[in-house]
């Protein structure tokens, strides 16, 4: 990464100019292959908007949204079925509301959505219950699996977009070796 900034700046701008380097274009027989973009909002969220959406926010989401309010990560522009978009602090809250809503026993207080992943339903979640030993830990939500059976992806928001961006944006964490909630 080039020197100077911070590390998310320098982490974004390596997904915004090598983001087709970092995913190999996928083969899909009789198809073009499909290619992958990292699209990145070229404004960052305010402060208003970062404490209403969660007073406690990790400080290296508060600092993604700071540099750019959105994303879209290894997003596959030609079929739409793959990639994850980080969301908005706004769509973020709401996301969060209505999932908790209809998964009360799986969503605990402190769980932001802060991702969709395309193609599938799988959500992004990270914990910012800042008096919980897993504050700033990212799960991976699965839309049928209860919460034991969630993915814990990484134990702050830059770890995984620095293992998603070395991965090219494969699901890392479906790996055997990766824990589950459960395990922590």
């Amino acid at each position: 990464m080039s020197q100077g900034g911070s590390d998310m700046a320098n982490l974004i701008d390596l997904m915004k100019n090598d983001g087709l380097r970092l995913a190999q274009p996928v083969l899909v027989e009789g198809m073009p292959p499909m290619t992958f973009v990292c699209d990145f909002a070229p404004d960052g969220a305010n402060a208003d908007d970062l404490n209403a959406c969660e007073p406690e926010l990790p400080d290296h989401l508060r600092e993604f949204w700071s540099i750019s309010r959105t994303a879209k990560l290894f997003e596959d522009r030609e079929y739409g079925q793959w990639g994850l978009e980080i969301l908005t602090p706004q769509r973020a809250v709401e996301m969060t509301n209505s999932y908790r809503a209809r998964r009360q026993r799986d969503f605990v207080d402190g769980d932001l959505v802060l991702g969709q992943f395309f193609g599938d339903s799988d959500l992004l979640i990270i914990r910012c219950d800042v008096n919980s030993p897993d504050y700033g830990n990212v799960l991976v939500a699965l839309p049928l699996d209860p919460r034991p059976h969630w993915y814990l992806s990484a134990e702050s928001f830059a770890e995984f977009l620095q293992r998603y961006a070395k991965a090219g944006g494969d699901k890392f964490w479906e790996n055997a070796d990766h824990m589950r909630v459960s395990d922590q």
